[in-house]
Parts: structure tokens; C-alpha cells; sequence
């Protein structure tokens, strides 16, 4: 009797252990997903908030941090529901509207992270985080005016940034905006921080470029080069300082063409060798080449605008109208214009010519006076 009381109380001993034992409930398992999480094992940390979620549903902290796991893990699909509970749960907390936003931003759901990241502004209008995820998210829209005004903002609320990347992109929009002292500045602090960032030097290549400085400008692109010999936009870029800077068409042929050796389907090499050949009045030359840009790229409006003009100033006027008119339908620019008007002209159209120069009057451009002028001496 006595051994079967004990061997009772023993088991009793071993139940009560059991029980209250780390990781049994809700409250043990976020605190052992807090640990695990501190020591960056996010997957094992996953596990245990997803354990604790199964014990209390309605535990808003651990779904929080369920959720921020699997940002954490890139498995952005799994965290929208963990955070969508949190959400619901405690409306004003701007962490889970971040973690949210940053979720729905990396699975192309914009409208949605935009949505989270402004409500997150809306309850801690300080946030920085909300600012630069906020950037990214019309930086991967295009819309680099807004993302430079959030990026912005972001470096206004975070005194310590060490993000090459937030620099590079900062940089990009900079120059977009055409800010280029400003990128110049940005950029520079993207390769302080990460020496070999071939896209940064690229940007600060094309920033000198703007800036006319042509030594800082091949400095650049040559470091990109250096990093990642086959970098055809150093490449490129090089050329752009030889033919819109120093004017030296020839030097700028070379390095186009050493793009074209390495990738012949470069559209802008190949539209950059027929304009120098333009250029340098080589008209049949260019052709084959503007011809090829466009057909990498049947939008090209600069190649088309460029093989047009080979074909008028090789007086065939009717293809180089066609260009013109393709040119027009996608995008209305003052020399397409122009030049349109100058092959009417050649084909003795006075009428025609006349409402080019009509448009370009319209647009307050300078053409619209030359054009005149060679109208009235028809």
C-alpha cells in the first residue's frame, strides 16, 4: 500500500514538472519566441509563436512577432495573416501597419502598403521606417519625386543611417529629378559605405556626366568597370561623356562599340552609333544601326526621331515621314516636328509643312520660327 502511494505521488511529482515546464503555455512559448528571436533563429522562433498562437488566438503580441518572422524569412504570403489578426485586434499600433506595409509592398500589393504605411504615419507620424519603406514603394513604382520627398523625410527622423542602398536610391532619384549636385552627395555616401557598388558608381558617373565634369564622370564609370568589367551602362556612360561632353564623336564610337561587342542587342549602342554616324554625316552608316535599336525596341522614339532624320538628310523623304509620324503617334517632340516639316518642304507639300509649323507654334518652340522661315522661301 505504502510503495503504491508512492510510486502515485512520484507520478503526480513528474505531471506537476510537466506542466510547468517552459514552452507549455501561451505566454512561455512568445517568451521562448522572444529568446530564440533575440538570437536570430527566426525559423525556431516562427515555430514557437505559431505554438502559441494555437494555445491563445487572441494573443496579439505573438502574432505580431509571427508576423515579423516571416518578413524576416521573406515569406511575406505567411505573414499578411498573422498581421491582419493583429490589426483587428489593436487597431492603433503603428508597428503591425509597418510590418504590414512592408509585407504587401514586397508582394507587389501597393495599393494595400500604401494603405498600411500611411496608416502607420497616421498613429506615429515620426516613424522613420514608414518614410523609407513608404520611398521604396514609389521608388519600385517610378515615381521618383514622391520617393525622393519619403526619403527625405526618413533622413529627417533617423540620425543614424548606414544603408548603401538607401543612399544609392536616394541618389537615383536625385538625378531623375535632375538634382545632380544633390546625387553627387548621396551617391558619394552610397560607395563610402560599399566600395564595390557598381550601380552607385554608374550614378555618380551619370551625375558628372549632367554636371559636365567629364574627368569625375570616366572616374566613375571606370571604377564600375573595374567591380564589374561587362557593366555596359559604365560603358555606354563613357561614350555619353566622349559625345554630349567633350565632343569627340570618334572616342565615343569606340566605347559603344565595345558594348556591342559584349551584348549586340544594347539598344542604346546601337542608337548611339547611328546618331555619331549622323553626326559625323555618315547617314548610310547609321542606318543599320538605328534600324536595329528599333528593333530590339519598336518604341524607341529617339531612334525613330534619328533614323528619320538619316532618311532626310538622304533625301527619302517619304520614309523618313514614316518615322517621323511613328515617332509622333507615341510621342510629340519639337524636332520630329520640325524635321517633318522640312521633308514636306522637300516634297514641295506647303500645306503640309504649315501645320507643323502651326503645332510647333502651339508649343511655343523656337522651330516654329525656323520652319517658318524656310516656308516662306519655297
Amino acid at each position: 500500500m505504502i510503495k503504491n502511494i508512492v510510486i502515485t505521488l512520484f507520478g503526480m511529482l513528474i505531471m506537476g514538472s510537466a506542466i510547468s515546464q517552459p514552452g507549455t503555455t501561451a505566454s512561455a512559448l512568445y517568451n521562448e519566441g522572444i529568446k530564440l528571436k533575440g538570437l536570430k533563429k527566426y525559423t525556431e522562433a516562427l515555430a514557437s509563436f505559431k505554438k502559441a498562437i494555437t494555445k491563445d488566438a487572441s494573443y496579439k503580441d505573438v502574432l505580431y512577432q509571427a508576423g515579423w518572422c516571416c518578413n524576416e524569412l521573406e515569406k511575406y504570403s505567411d505573414a499578411i495573416p498573422f498581421l491582419q489578426r493583429a490589426k483587428q485586434m489593436t487597431p492603433r499600433e503603428a508597428n503591425i501597419y509597418l510590418e504590414s506595409g512592408y509585407a504587401n509592398q514586397k508582394l507587389s500589393n501597393y495599393a494595400d502598403a500604401k494603405a498600411d504605411l500611411e496608416k502607420c504615419l497616421s498613429i506615429k507620424s515620426d516613424y522613420a521606417l514608414a518614410y523609407k519603406y513608404l520611398g521604396n514603394l514609389y521608388f519600385d513604382k517610378g515615381d521618383y519625386s514622391t520617393a525622393l520627398k519619403n526619403y527625405k523625410n526618413f533622413a529627417d527622423y533617423e540620425s543614424d543611417i548606414t544603408s548603401s542602398v538607401y543612399y544609392y536610391r536616394r541618389g537615383f532619384c536625385e538625378n531623375e529629378q535632375e538634382k545632380y549636385n544633390d546625387a553627387v552627395e548621396s551617391l558619394g555616401k552610397a560607395v563610402k559605405m560599399d566600395d564595390q557598388y557598381t550601380d552607385a558608381f554608374n550614378e555618380l558617373g551619370y551625375a558628372y556626366t549632367k554636371l559636365e565634369n567629364s574627368d569625375d564622370a570616366i572616374k566613375n564609370y571606370n571604377k564600375a568597370l573595374e567591380i564589374n568589367p561587362k557593366s555596359y551602362v559604365a560603358m555606354n556612360g563613357i561614350g555619353d561623356v566622349y559625345r554630349n561632353v567633350k565632343n569627340e564623336v570618334d572616342e565615343a564610337l569606340k566605347y559603344y562599340f565595345k558594348t556591342l561587342k559584349m551584348s549586340p542587342e544594347n539598344k542604346k549602342a546601337n542608337y548611339c552609333i547611328g546618331w555619331c554616324y549622323n553626326e559625323k554625316e555618315k547617314y548610310n552608316d547609321a542606318v543599320p544601326y538605328l534600324k536595329k535599336a528599333l528593333e530590339i525596341d519598336n518604341e524607341y522614339v529617339s531612334a525613330m526621331t534619328e533614323l528619320g532624320y538619316s532618311d532626310y538628310a538622304l533625301q527619302n523623304y517619304n520614309d523618313a515621314l514614316k518615322q517621323f509620324d511613328k515617332a509622333n503617334s507615341i510621342e510629340k517632340t519639337e524636332l520630329s516636328l520640325y524635321y517633318s516639316g522640312l521633308c514636306y518642304i522637300g516634297l514641295k507639300q506647303k500645306s503640309n509643312a504649315m501645320k507643323m509649323q502651326k503645332e510647333l507654334d502651339s508649343m511655343n518652340s523656337d522651330y516654329a520660327d525656323k520652319l517658318k522661315k524656310k516656308i516662306d522661301a519655297m
